[in-house]
């Protein structure tokens, strides 16, 4: 990989991941006034509807999948370390190249099942009726894939950077590609 599309990779993660960001901070703050609204105008007897609609399934689908992306770059997913940290570096690096495919598997998985859920529920215009108003829920479902695929491509691309960085060995390009999406990369 020649260095501007290193840097050409390294930057569209990094770009996506902000934006998808951005996003995640939007849909917060409007949950947040959305339901502060919805408490002040109930304490004037005024019922506010769609709060439970809006709150379940769209505000909450934006904060918590469109970020997996920003948490697969930064690689903060839970990590359970008891016995690795007794085994050899290159042990470590290949388990770590392991749990990233598998993680690049699973997310690429559940982005698949979820754009298959996600046209099943446009075809048929999934809705549901709150204080006799009607709200189309059909469209947060694809943010559930696309959740899924940025974060599965970022593991994909992790995986890749290793395995095109394995003439150095296995300990420094996983090591490579482990700190590779960091906004400040380590030098």
């Amino acid at each position: 990989m020649n260095s501007t599309s290193d840097s050409t990779l390294r930057a569209a993660v990094i770009g996506v991941s902000r934006v998808v960001s951005v996003i995640g901070i939007v849909a917060m703050a409007l949950m947040v006034v959305h339901i502060t609204v919805d408490v002040v105008c109930r304490l004037f007897g005024i019922a506010l509807p769609g709060t439970v609609a809006f709150v379940a399934n769209y505000y909450m689908l934006f904060v918590t999948f469109l970020p997996l992306v920003v948490v697969e770059r930064e690689r903060k997913h839970i990590e359970v370390e008891v016995v690795a940290q007794n085994f050899s570096p290159r042990v470590q690096a290949l388990l770590r190249l392991f749990a990233w495919i598998l993680a690049a598997s699973v997310l690429g998985f559940l982005g698949w099942e979820a754009s298959h859920e996600a046209m099943r529920a446009y075809r048929a215009r999934m809705f549901i009726v709150e204080q006799s108003i009607r709200f189309d829920t059909w469209i947060p479902y694809f943010v559930l894939p696309a959740g899924y695929i940025l974060a599965a491509a970022v593991a994909v691309s992790r995986v890749a950077l290793a395995l095109l960085s394995l003439p150095r060995g296995v300990v420094p390009a996983v090591a490579h590609a482990d700190g590779y999406f960091a906004e400040h990369p380590r030098r």
